[in-house]
């Protein structure tokens, strides 16, 4: 499934404050839900980009990942 491939995760870190877990949780919920419309294809790749950037996920880690993720597949 798609949605699996391209998931974005974001790590709650031990020892964190209710503060951190708040922002993680909101940073979590950004991620999952633009992997969500995106693999419905209810938003374009820019948007899912835009919106990753967003939850400060680190884009040129993620393509990595991802470019990863499709080879092992056979998708790449």
């Amino acid at each position: 499934m798609l949605a699996d491939l391209i998931k974005c995760e974001i790590f709650l870190v031990p020892q964190a404050s209710q503060e951190e877990i708040s922002d993680l949780i909101k940073r979590e919920e950004i991620a999952y839900l633009a992997n969500t419309r995106f693999a419905k294809g209810e938003i374009s790749f820019q948007d899912y980009i835009d919106c990753l950037e967003v939850a400060e996920v680190c884009i040129d880690d993620y393509l990595v990942t991802i470019e990863n993720n499709l080879t092992i597949m056979g998708v790449l």
